[in-house]
């Protein structure tokens, strides 16, 4: 398994606007050899909040797959063709990747 975490610095009083773009339903979900996400959160810091997702793929090759597919491809386009750019709540997003080789 191939696991993609996103990790979102997001200003206070903003959880509820996170949660709802999390909860809705979108084409990476759809995507072949996608598995599941997880949203989690570390709201302990007194002036952000830290998200934690976690989007688990079959493995690396599907994640890739979905990453230069044309709905994804399309979808970024989109945005930036419309000027859409990322929330005013999100201070900073980093990612990083990770091969499952355990679990119990």
């Amino acid at each position: 398994m191939y696991v993609v975490v996103r990790i979102l610095k997001v200003k206070k009083n903003h959880q509820a606007d996170v949660i709802e773009r999390f909860m809705s339903r979108n084409l990476m979900s759809k995507s072949k050899g996608y598995v599941k996400s997880i949203l989690l959160l570390d709201s302990k810091h007194k002036d952000f909040d830290l998200f934690r997702q976690e989007i688990y793929w079959t493995d690396k090759r599907a994640f890739f797959v979905w990453e230069g597919s044309p709905e994804h491809i399309a979808m970024h386009k989109n945005r930036k063709e419309q000027g859409i750019k990322r929330p005013e709540e999100i201070i900073e997003m980093s990612r990083e990747t990770y091969e499952v080789v355990g679990e119990l």
